[in-house]
């Protein structure tokens, strides 16, 4: 009976050490598995904002409107820029503007008067009508003679005001019309007495007409 006993008393201690040892082969790997598992990240898990950027003129502001007058008066020659202020227009207003470049009396100044920059734009902007008043200053050189520079009086400098009205397609403003505006002086006697002499800045400004309050 002893030697039965001891035995099965041996058998115990075998399966007894083969279930702990599969226990802890367990546990270690689970201890692995979960150690090695990739850790969810929070900036994964957040949801990603997207800066959408704005397309160029989906808004009507001074510097779009600043960005067509420059490509619009600056050109080396009548129609050189035709190109550069073409992505600010309406396909009319486009097509206008070469059929009044190509009328005679515009080609008899080609290659005549050049170099046209633009030296400065205030911008007055109506917003609710899509309407934009504009005054540009800007030079020129005129020639004499068709692309002699010779006695070239340059720098020349002249000024005016137009009244652009604005037309959107496809979620951008274009140039739908430029007309010239004629400023009318309105002021009353008294008005006038108050103006700055010559030489001196006058800070106020009157749009087409309106007096002064």
């Amino acid at each position: 009976m002893k030697m039965i006993d001891t035995e099965k008393l041996k058998l115990l201690k075998l399966v007894g050490l083969a279930i702990v040892t599969i226990v802890v082969l367990g546990l270690v790997f689970w201890f692995s598995f979960a150690s090695t598992k990739p850790k969810t990240s929070t900036k994964e898990t957040a949801p990603k904002t997207q800066q959408t950027k704005k397309m160029e003129g989906s808004e009507l502001t001074a510097t779009y409107v600043k960005d067509f007058l420059s490509a619009y008066f600056t050109k080396k020659d009548l129609g050189e820029n035709r190109n550069r202020y073409l992505p600010f227009m309406s396909e009319a207003a486009y097509q206008q503007e070469i059929n009044a470049e190509e009328e005679p009396s515009t080609q008899t100044y080609k290659g005549y008067v050049v170099d046209t920059k633009l030296k400065s734009s205030t911008v007055y902007i109506d917003g609710e009508n899509h309407v934009v008043l504009v005054q540009v200053s800007y030079t020129q050189t005129q020639l004499q003679k068709k692309y002699d520079y010779t006695n070239a009086q340059k720098d020349v400098l002249s000024s005016s005001t137009l009244r652009i009205r604005y037309v959107k397609q496809d979620g951008k403003y274009l140039v739908g019309q430029i007309e010239p505006v004629l400023i009318v002086d309105t002021l009353t006697a008294s008005q006038e007495a108050g103006l700055p002499t010559l030489n001196q800045p006058n800070t106020t400004q009157t749009i087409e007409g309106e007096e002064e309050r």
